[in-house]
């Protein structure tokens, strides 16, 4: 008999999770060293003992044996779970040969569920809406301990920002928490397990230091942020739960018996940067040996109001350290400090110099011509008050003293440090690379160097844009706009394990949505204020993304869960609708240009907005078609779209010649991508594409709309040979030209006006993953059940390796070439089917066979490579 096994188990998508408010959802991995097992049936055991559920005593919930091949989002269906629980939970599998794997207890505990808060919303009397200059106030509270400790969990929510200390360690790595959200609709709060915090014996205290954040940004700016109808001061909420080994409990909540002070933190904003006094710091302050001489009491306040919910999503963190590769002094004094990156984060302080003294760190991602400043004025513009990425720092000793900034984060290469001496007794600057803490679970490796740097430029200006919301840049503006957003979530899937990111972010647009069913273009936000134009092309994501998680994971609740949102949405763009065609919003945003402005510009792009808008407008019907269809809905999207589908070819496309409005690539991409026309029709127009990139030089053409349309299509017709001459050219517009001009992270604009850290244009790494190495869904079937390996061997690239992480296992396909021969590996995960598809090039009696769960390999002759 062969090993058959389960060799990973998740809760809700995440291992061991604590604080779920949501219904348990289970998934597990299988793996079999027998090629084409696959799971038959399946049983949960769900208990409050571990040794119950393993033993398939589920005394909570018991499945029964299932049959089926079901293994991912299978949902609890057992009685009421209790609220603060730890639940333990194992699953049985049988495969084909009739073996039964049973895995090793996992568990997951529920949070607040609908239980009461015992505590009550405090903040610090001496924090008034009035003042800018307040900075983060500390609140501390002491008490007994009465035995020897079992266990002790910590509910909690801060706002805007917070972080907790016991004792004077702090209770997590977790930064910036909770993540933004629009905060009268729906706040998060975070559960620690803070058992090995508390002392063994004798009193404890708690402490927590507050941030304004996003809940408080007083900053004027161009989207009016601080006319946010939440805006308040900042005020905690929390509940720390202390099971003692007796049985017996108590609950330290949030009150008036609470204290507040005034801490080291003179300033912080979101939009400005981080003051800090070290003068002022009050040593021991969140320990019981602090007296607290002087404290206030803390004060009752309003609420947040909406919904409080247990984060599931993965917090921000420090994920990497980056030391300055260049340090000098300019010709003024300061010091410029080259971090060799352009990222997302802060930094590290060593401050050096006597008592006293301030330090002033200015972050930018581009020096002035000269290298003796830091350039910010391309990029602070919609900032209208206070300073730009600027963090501030006082001494209080002679001696070096260390600092790193609590409630902020930059988007920089570069700090100007202004009030360091002039010789540097060691190292003084290290950068902390911030960003939501989930895994790189996606692999694109090969011998090309070119795609290698795309590829390195998308990856480190995605993560720059993960800080709870996708972000469009990480210092100009730190918005979460729906079309960047909507274009590169594929792309977000494949590297990374962003399932409960981005499903975090449909709830913000959800919460976002006007009771007329439009969609701001930047959410979470209520459109306070600041009412630019979101057409569909644009908010097209609230039906993309719905279904790219379908797609991953096959779980229709999530469908279920959004349909209504995006249905009124739909309803929406009807009543904008004129003959059947949709006309507002921004459109192809960053076509190549001239000029250093970006609105200006907007005439200039070849696409017309009517068109994208009323292609994604039908695009919509056809999707809500499709969910309707596995909901078990009426449907009646499909008559609907086809009325779209005939108003724009009426409007858009020429009847007798096939040339489409705009006579440029984003028009022809976009008509191809959303399969507007006849499969013959289309197969023409693809033709007429390539022709055009090739009289254009090979050169981009396209903006944030096109991005996605063109290169996508070129991959599903076997245009890889355009897409990488399109790729490698080394002028302006293209990805080497950034690369050329210093860049290390993708650009807003082609010809480099506006943001350099912007992730608009990094749906090209999925295209890596699709079409070059040729992972995809096979057709509308889920959570790669049956995928295609659809790898472009005729390609000029002598290795390749790729690996995308499925809800079964990891997906693997590379090749390695010798002379005319080419050996293809490909790993198909337990219990799903790999379809081959293969060049004309390559000579293979295997095109087209269908691969089952396991290894195989493949040696091969292969024609001349393209590219």
């Amino acid at each position: 008999m062969g090993c058959f096994e389960i060799v990973q188990c998740t809760c809700n998508h995440q291992e061991n999770p604590l604080g779920l408010d949501r219904t348990p959802r289970f998934g597990w991995k299988m793996r079999s060293d027998t090629r084409g097992d696959a799971q038959t049936a399946y049983r949960i055991t769900v208990s409050t003992d571990a040794r119950r559920a393993q033993a398939g005593q589920g005394d909570v919930w018991d499945s029964g044996q299932t049959a089926g091949d079901e293994n991912v989002s299978v949902a609890y269906a057992g009685p009421p779970l209790q609220p603060r629980t730890r639940y333990y939970w194992c699953v049985t599998a049988w495969n084909r040969a009739g073996e039964a794997a049973v895995s090793r207890p996992a568990f997951f505990e529920t949070g607040k569920l609908n239980e009461a808060w015992r505590a009550r919303w405090i903040t610090a009397p001496f924090l008034k809406m009035d003042k800018t200059d307040t900075g983060a106030p500390y609140l501390r509270r002491t008490f007994p301990l009465r035995g020897e400790v079992r266990s002790a969990r910590l509910y909690i929510c801060g706002l805007g920002y917070h972080e907790a200390f016991i004792e004077g360690k702090k209770v997590s790595e977790n930064l910036l928490e909770p993540a933004f959200t629009k905060y009268d609709a729906l706040s998060y709060y975070r559960v620690y397990d803070v058992t090995e915090h508390l002392p063994a014996a004798g009193p404890a205290t708690l402490g927590v230091a507050l941030g304004n954040g996003w809940y408080n940004c007083f900053t004027e700016d161009a989207w009016n942020i601080r006319q946010a109808s939440w805006r308040a001061v900042p005020k905690l909420l929390c509940e720390l739960y202390i099971t003692y080994a007796d049985g017996t409990q108590d609950c330290i909540c949030s009150d008036t018996g609470w204290k507040t002070s005034p801490g080291p933190i003179t300033f912080n904003s979101i939009r400005n940067g981080e003051w800090y006094d070290a003068r002022l710091e009050l040593p021991g302050w969140s320990e019981s040996t602090y007296g607290a001489d002087g404290w206030q009491d803390a004060e009752l306040v309003r609420g947040a109001g909406g919904v409080l919910r247990a984060a599931e999503m993965q917090p921000i963190r420090v994920m990497q350290e980056l030391a300055p590769v260049n340090a000098y002094r300019t010709q003024e004094g300061r010091w410029i400090f080259d971090l060799g990156q352009n990222f997302a984060g802060k930094v590290r302080l060593t401050a050096y110099g006597p008592a006293g003294s301030e330090i002033v760190l200015r972050y930018c991602e581009d020096l002035t011509g000269d290298g003796q400043h830091v350039e910010q004025k391309h990029i602070s513009g919609f900032v209208r008050t206070g300073e730009f990425q600027t963090d501030k720092y006082i001494k209080k000793s002679d001696g070096p003293e260390e600092w790193t900034p609590q409630f902020v984060y930059h988007g920089f290469r570069y700090v100007e440090a202004e009030g360091l001496p002039e010789e540097l007794p060691g190292p003084c600057i290290m950068g902390l690379v911030m960003h939501t803490s989930f895994e790189r679970t996606g692999h694109f490796e090969c011998s090309d160097d070119t795609l290698m740097t795309i590829q390195r430029l998308c990856h480190w200006s995605s993560i720059s844009n993960c800080q709870g919301v996708p972000t469009d840049c990480p210092h100009r503006e730190k918005n979460a706009w729906t079309g960047d957003a909507g274009t590169v979530h594929d792309q977000l899937l494949l590297n990374y394990d962003a399932f409960l990111f981005l499903e975090k972010w449909l709830d913000d647009l959800c919460q976002s949505q006007r009771p007329n069913g439009s969609i701001p273009c930047v959410c979470p936000s209520t459109g306070w204020g600041y009412n630019w134009g979101n057409g569909p092309d644009w908010s097209m994501v609230l039906t993309t993304l719905p279904w790219a998680l379908y797609e991953q994971t096959g779980d229709a609740a999530i469908l279920a869960r959004y349909y209504p949102f995006i249905c009124r949405h739909f309803d929406f763009m009807s009543s904008m609708a004129v003959d059947g065609i949709v006309n507002y919003g921004i459109g192809d945003w960053c076509a190549p240009f001239d000029g250093p402005a970006i609105s200006v510009n907007m005439s200039t792009f070849k696409a017309p907005v009517a068109l994208t808008d009323t292609a994604c407008y039908y695009r919509s019907a056809r999707m809500l078609s499709k969910m309707s269809r596995v909901l078990g809905l009426d449907d009646p999207y499909l008559a609907r779209s086809e009325e779209i589908r005939a108003a724009l070819l009426r409007n858009f496309v020429d009847a007798d010649t096939g040339e489409v409005a705009g006579a440029c690539q984003t028009s022809d991409g976009c008509v191809a991508f959303h399969h507007l026309l006849k499969p013959q029709e289309e197969a023409r127009l693809m033709e007429r594409l390539a022709e055009r990139i090739a009289q254009n030089g090979w050169h981009i053409d396209y903006g944030i709309l096109g991005s996605k349309y063109v290169l996508n299509m070129l991959g599903e017709y076997g245009r890889t040979d355009v897409i990488y001459k399109m790729l490698t050219r080394e002028d302006y517009p293209g990805y080497l030209y950034w690369v050329d001009h210093g860049c290390t992270t993708l650009a807003e604009c082609w010809n480099l006006g506006g943001s350099h850290n912007h992730y608009m244009f990094s749906d090209v790494s999925a295209v890596f993953y699709r079409y070059f190495a040729g992972i995809r869904p096979d057709g509308d079937i889920p959570a790669y059940r049956s995928f295609l390996l659809a790898p472009a061997l005729d390609l000029a690239i002598d290795t390749l390796s790729c690996s995308v992480e499925s809800p079964h296992g990891t997906i693997f396909a590379g090749w390695k070439k010798d002379g005319d021969t080419v050996t293809f590996t490909a790993g198909v995960p337990f219990g799903t089917t790999a379809r081959l598809r293969l060049p004309a090039g390559v000579q293979a009696p295997e095109n087209g066979a269908v691969l089952d769960g396991g290894r195989h390999e493949f040696c091969w002759k292969i024609a001349q490579s393209a590219g």
